[in-house]
């Protein structure tokens, strides 16, 4: 009776916590497997943070991906990047639905937090189709790179790499299996067209590709009307196009201002590159440590903002960016209520933009204060070193996966606060000011009020 009671108490937010602590510890203990290494030395500490970063899609990693794991164990991450990506809960649901079950009321409800406010009868259908919808722009994302990297290996290593890569990059992971991840191909149009289109897709969000599918492929004929976009749908759109423009024209103008412009090697392609990873991909074309600081902190403003909801990606995510936007935007204007697209923000919602933004920030602070107290070697030194321990802390954090190089050299204590901050930024501050919010009931009374000087 009593463990009855402590299931019912469980909350869908902690049915997501649940799932994927578990699947982190069950993939930290698979990788120190002794087949699953080249060398058989790998410690139960980076197998746990590379466990981490692949079923959070992060692609920060504390040893060499390409030396130290085996085929087997190459495979064992790519499964755990698709795995997180999907979502635990959303996987798991959608194999049942596929295999003609119904889940339990809990699963459906810890599907729909993940996936968004989804309508109740839809969230079987749409389960199905993140899916098919991952596994068909995967499949055809692993075809062109198959092709490229053909000419460079043979076959069947060709196949692998690409098809490695494909999941990788459309679940926003960054892992690769190059020891020097993407640099080799920083100017080829195939790899960094397809790697980008990936990322952007994967990043929007699994609702958005469903309803741009309903609404380029509808019926067109006299009468017919194609469906309207939804105001979530042309916020991540207009959000995504504008971070990503306003990224690639900051980006160049920022190392164009430091150094000539030396780090794009005279091509777009790391410009424009440069400024979809930061979305919460990871995966790089050029060394972040070539980079001025300028460009650096920008990168650090693109991965704070991250992906969009309901996407493979991480961070604060573009509608929350675009509600503050919105916010400001009003708040100059005079304006009472917030409005975006001929409509009006719930004060509820504006809020809870507010609250993810400020937790963040302070969980932010506190861990970079964390991993420069833990570097003693740090303290009294170079005092750009806060601006890489800054940048390891976002990219942690926003599920990126970019760093300035000093992953490697991270000592256990770091790396155990770079684990808690990916698995905290997998899953969402929201998530958890949730769980704790459901342990206090809502005060039945309001205080008097009385203002205070601000500014």
């Amino acid at each position: 009776m009593d463990k009855s009671r402590t299931a019912r108490r469980i909350s869908p937010a902690g049915v997501l916590l649940g799932s994927f602590g578990g699947a982190i510890l069950l993939g930290a203990a698979v990788l120190r497997l002794p087949f699953m290494q080249t060398r058989g030395d790998v410690s139960f500490l980076d197998c746990l943070f590379t466990a981490t970063s692949a079923i959070c899609v992060t692609g920060l990693v504390s040893v060499d991906t390409a030396a130290v794991w085996s085929t087997a164990g190459l495979a064992t991450i790519a499964l755990m990047i698709q795995a997180g990506g999907l979502g635990i809960m959303t996987f798991s649901v959608a194999m049942i639905y596929l295999a003609g079950k119904r889940p339990s009321v809990r699963s459906h409800l810890a599907l729909k937090g993940a996936l968004g406010p989804v309508p109740g009868h839809e969230i079987g259908r749409l389960a199905r189709d993140v899916v098919l919808y991952t596994l068909t722009l995967e499949a055809l994302g692993a075809m062109v790179l198959f092709w490229r990297f053909w000419q460079d290996m043979p076959v069947w290593p060709a196949l692998g790499v690409a098809v490695f890569h494909a999941v990788s990059a459309f679940c926003n992971a960054g892992f690769s299996t190059f020891a020097k991840n993407l640099e080799d191909y920083t100017s080829d149009p195939a790899v960094n067209l397809v790697i980008m289109l990936l990322i952007i897709l994967g990043g929007i969000g699994f609702v958005v590709l469903r309803e741009l599918k309903a609404w380029l492929f509808s019926p067109r004929g006299k009468g017919m009307r194609r469906p309207r976009l939804s105001l979530h749908t042309k916020v991540v759109l207009k959000t995504t196009a504008a971070l990503l423009v306003g990224g690639a024209v900051a980006l160049w103008a920022l190392e164009y201002n430091a150094s000539g412009g030396q780090a794009w090697r005279g091509s777009i392609w790391p410009i424009l590159f440069n400024s979809v990873t930061p979305r919460t991909a990871g995966f790089n074309t050029i060394p972040m440590a070539d980079l001025s600081n300028s460009s650096l902190l920008f990168i650090i403003l693109l991965m704070f903002v991250g992906a969009s909801p309901g996407s493979t990606g991480g961070g604060v995510k573009t509608t929350t960016f675009a509600v503050l936007i919105a916010l400001l935007r009003g708040r100059l204007h005079g304006e009472d209520r917030v409005t975006m697209g001929r409509r009006g923000i719930s004060a509820a919602q504006v809020g809870e933009a507010q609250t993810l933004v400020l937790a963040t920030a302070l969980v932010l602070t506190l861990a970079v204060l964390l991993l420069v107290s833990l570097d003693h070697d740090m303290m009294g030194k170079d005092r750009g070193d806060l601006l890489a321990y800054a940048f390891e802390a976002v990219s942690a954090f926003g599920t990126v996966g970019l760093s300035t190089g000093i992953t490697f050299d991270l000592v256990p204590a770091s790396k155990l606060a770079l684990i808690l901050l990916m698995y905290l930024g997998r899953l969402g501050p929201l998530t958890f000011i949730y769980v704790v919010s459901t342990r206090f009931s809502p005060a039945r009374y309001r205080l008097a009020e009385e203002r205070l000087m601000l500014g």
